[in-house]
């Protein structure tokens, strides 16, 4: 992988070096990236919070699918964990980064000691400059094309194939895609996985599954018939442990496009109750939301 020339290598926060250190709890391996920015969830909510211009999104959501193709085809790696807070706005010179490094030389930021061995610091704004955008965070992801098993994912993240504990592999990282180009993009999320006491409950995150997408096709519950049992019956009726938010269909939540056609077909793409019916990374890069070569249909 080392060796790519695939173009979304240069989408992925290179490791640079690593170390141990030794502390009050024994030692630490401690791992160097190249340096980045803010994560494009701080970036939103500091200064962006209604959500940033589609144009940008399309951009980022573009960088992000050649990471995912690369680690996908080329390094059969699943990451499990895509969203706006392990998107970074990398540099693309260090010498950005030197009026920074001299002001904490000059006018360091607070800091406060917490513990005889625990110092804490306050975090310098800067305010985020062009950058490529770079995929971070892999303690999660998992070698192979699987298929893998058990909990991934943030919790209103969580594809369908996890919430009814069956084998998943790539399209994982697709139904992610999808909400990150949601999250970046609108003031509310799609999915909150909360009930309305605002308790997290699968239940709860089904039923917003339903109200989006429709009910799950019999196929896809018959792939677990023991978690099938625990929220529908035998004819696939959903057993309204949790009610259906009729209003929380992906058009109604949709408020900031007026023309919001290749949008929403791309956002359906991506979210499908059956994991091998959505795109591939590489497939989605010729999405024409994405390139701009929209069609009536």
């Amino acid at each position: 992988m080392a060796e790519s020339s695939h173009r979304g290598r240069g989408n992925i926060r290179r490791l640079l070096d690593s170390f141990e250190m030794t502390g009050p709890q024994g030692k630490h391996v401690v791992l160097v990236f190249e340096p980045a920015q803010m994560s494009l969830r701080d970036m939103r909510l500091v200064f962006r919070r209604g959500g940033f211009d589609e144009d940008f999104v399309r951009g980022t959501i573009i960088e992000l699918l050649e990471a995912l193709d690369f680690l996908h085809t080329h390094g059969e790696v699943v990451h499990t964990d895509v969203h706006p807070g392990n998107l970074l706005l990398g540099v693309y010179d260090n010498d950005l980064l030197k009026p920074f490094e001299e002001r904490e030389f000059s006018s360091p930021v607070p800091r406060k000691l917490v513990s005889p061995t625990r110092l804490i610091y306050l975090s310098r704004l800067m305010r985020p400059k062009e950058g490529p955008m770079l995929l971070s965070d892999f303690g999660e992801a998992r070698i192979g094309p699987g298929p893998h098993g058990g909990d991934i994912m943030p919790l209103e993240y969580r594809a369908p194939e996890t919430l009814h504990y069956v084998g998943w592999s790539y399209p994982v990282d697709i139904w992610s895609v999808g909400l990150t180009a949601w999250d970046l993009l609108e003031s509310k999320k799609l999915f909150t996985a909360r009930d309305e006491d605002g308790d997290l409950y699968d239940a709860a995150h089904l039923a917003q599954l339903i109200a989006a997408l429709g009910p799950p096709p019999p196929e896809f519950l018959a792939r677990n018939p023991e978690r099938k049992a625990d929220f529908w019956d035998e004819q696939g009726k959903w057993l309204g442990l949790a009610p259906i938010p009729c209003d929380r269909t992906i058009e109604a939540l949709e408020t900031r496009l007026e023309d919001n056609t290749g949008f929403l077909r791309f956002i359906r793409r991506a979210l499908t109750w059956i994991p091998e019916e959505r795109a591939t990374a590489k497939e989605f890069l010729q999405d024409p939301w994405l390139t701009g070569k929209l069609t009536c249909s």
